[in-house]
């Protein structure tokens, strides 16, 4: 199977963080998404891609850093609202068999991220849910589009919100449903045309809770996706309060500092 993969990487440095939660490290904004930034390239690059940076008034060193890659700049006024509608658009230039990453900036990617993203791509049809019919001693099995959320979070391990959940297994990893995520997330470029009007309205206020609502599916899959995080995690969200388990993180952010 060959996958490639479409890397829409949003990015604005005028704003620290939106929910104001401090940044790790000692790291500012800038800090971050050059390194982010940096671990996405190298993580995705053995593999067929193509990466799209969307800036959002962009200042003239993360504009300058982003032009020293080989990428697609596309640097505008947008706002946090906009650049993710300006995203969903961009994405639908790809022909339907592609997948494409949405991709927050603040965003650290495990070099084998994209490795992992392969294989469970490759094993999609062991992600087959078998249930049984309503008022029927019979079954069904179906393979919902899949959406991969590659961060771990640690507040899914808090007591009050752990979830019943299906766990799948590739080769050597495993993978976990959920059942909220950000804006980061990849999926095939068929289930974005196909959840568009979902996509659009949920960027209003930028709601990843109605995105998550209407787009994830969770014992009952009609019309909605299955949602899957590694673990242990890909990505770690670049937040103190945010981070992924189990995963030396501070060891990955050294080695793409001295990259950047």
């Amino acid at each position: 199977m060959s996958i490639k993969f479409n890397i829409i990487f949003r990015a604005c440095d005028i704003v620290e963080a939106v929910n104001k939660s401090p940044r790790p490290f000692g790291l500012n904004k800038r800090e971050i998404i050059k390194i982010c930034f940096k671990s996405v390239v190298e993580a995705v690059k053995p593999l067929p891609h193509t990466i799209i940076v969307l800036g959002d008034k962009l200042s003239d060193e993360i504009a300058s850093y982003f032009s020293s890659f080989n990428v697609k700049i596309i640097n505008g006024d947008f706002g946090n609202d906009a650049s993710i509608r300006a995203s969903i658009e961009q994405s639908l230039q790809f022909p339907d068999d592609e997948w494409v990453y949405f991709c927050e900036d603040d965003y650290l990617h495990h070099p084998d991220s994209f490795y992992r993203f392969t294989q469970l791509i490759e094993n999609k049809s062991q992600l087959t849910i078998r249930k049984k019919k309503l008022l029927s001693k019979k079954y069904i099995s179906f393979e919902p589009d899949l959406v991969i959320h590659p961060p771990d979070y640690p507040d899914r391990y808090l007591t009050n919100q752990r979830k019943p959940s299906y766990i799948f297994l590739t080769d050597d990893y495993h993978w976990r449903q959920i059942s909220n995520t950000t804006f980061t997330f990849l999926t095939r470029v068929s289930t974005v045309k196909k959840h568009y009007k979902t996509l659009i309205k949920s960027s209003y206020g930028a709601n990843d809770a109605y995105l998550s609502e209407h787009l994830y599916g969770n014992r009952s899959f009609k019309d909605k996706c299955l949602c899957l995080s590694p673990i242990h995690g890909l990505a770690n969200h670049m937040h103190v309060d945010t981070f992924t388990p189990c995963v030396n993180w501070e060891d990955i952010f050294l080695k793409y500092r001295h990259l950047i």
